[in-house]
Formats: structure tokens, sequence, C-alpha cells
């Protein structure tokens, strides 16, 4: 029986899926941490190699902006690239501009090819080669709409102490405040 050739990631949270080959399966684990303060959310592909993990090979970043906002504050000169805007939201992805440090020998001021020479192909591979095609095969599901109907003022809609439905987010759980007697 022939193996598949490729996976689907399958993201719940904002409704889209991303085409991945097969092998990533490997050498990628998924990591959801934030690590920017302007994002909503953040996807981010480390590249595992025998057992040890190390910095991204593909990020994807959502940022609660419409596309002429993204513009405006001056994103589409940077690293990132755009990928889509859906449900009042910019869909970006990033890539590595270097090696990760842990590569470096600084006895000979150069990456250690020697001794990471398999894994520096690798992390190559899937930077130059695959993360593009990867990005660009995000599908948004058609019963996903993360804006919920919402106005479309972006700013005012996805604040940190704000929903997705624009309605003032509890601090201490969901419980409801007991009625006060009258």
């Amino acid at each position: 029986m022939k193996k598949p050739s490729h996976f689907v990631y399958r993201n719940a949270r904002y409704g889209f899926t991303l085409r991945f080959p097969a092998w990533w399966r490997t050498y990628a684990v998924i990591d959801r941490r934030r690590r920017s303060r302007d994002t909503e959310y953040e996807l981010h592909f480390r590249f595992k190699y025998k057992g040890k993990v190390y910095e991204d090979a593909l990020a994807i970043l959502v940022y609660c902006m419409t596309r002429q906002e993204w513009i405006r504050e001056g994103y589409g000169d940077s690293p990132l690239v755009f990928l889509a805007e859906h449900g009042g939201r910019v869909f970006a992805y990033r890539t590595p501009e270097e090696l990760p440090e842990a590569f470096y020998d600084p006895k000979t001021n150069d990456y250690d090819y020697k001794k990471y020479g398999a894994a520096i192909r690798l992390l190559k591979r899937m930077v130059n080669q695959d993360a593009s095609r990867i990005a660009g095969s995000i599908r948004f599901l058609p019963q996903a709409n993360t804006a919920r109907s919402v106005p479309y003022r972006a700013k005012h809609v996805c604040t940190d102490r704000t929903g997705a439905n624009g309605k003032r987010r509890r601090r201490h759980g969901n419980k409801r405040p007991a009625p006060r007697p009258h």
C-alpha cells in the first residue's frame, strides 16, 4: 500500500487547513505560544532533529486587522508574507532568515556543516522549497467565520479584554455574578 505523500493540518480555532508533505511529521513540532504582542494567534512549526527542537521552519501568524490596516501599519514591507484576509483578520507567514545559532561553530566562524550537515540540508529544504507552498495551501472552511457577524471594526472587536463577539470577557472564569436582591 502506498503511503500518503501529504497530510492536512486543520485549525479549528480559525477554521483553516494547510497541506504538508508527509515527511514533515518527522521533523516538525507545533508550538502555539504567542511571541509578539501584535499578533492575536501564532502557530509555529518548529524544526526537530534527533530529538532536539530548534527554531521555526514556518510560522503562521494571525493579526486582528484588515488588509488596509496591515498595509498602513507597514507590515507589507516586513519579512512577513501576507496570505489572506478572512473574518476580519489577516493571516501571514514567516520563515527564518538564518540557520539556528546552535548550528554555528565559533571556532571556524561558520556553521558546522560536518556536525549538522544533514540537519542543515533538511531545514533548508523545509524553508526554501516547502514553506511557501504549505503557506499557499491555506484554505478556509466554509462554515468558519471567525468574526461571527460583528461590526467590522477590528481594533475594537479584538482587544485583549473582548472576545470575537465584541463582549467584554470576564477575568475570573465564566461565572456570572449572583443577582443582587432588590
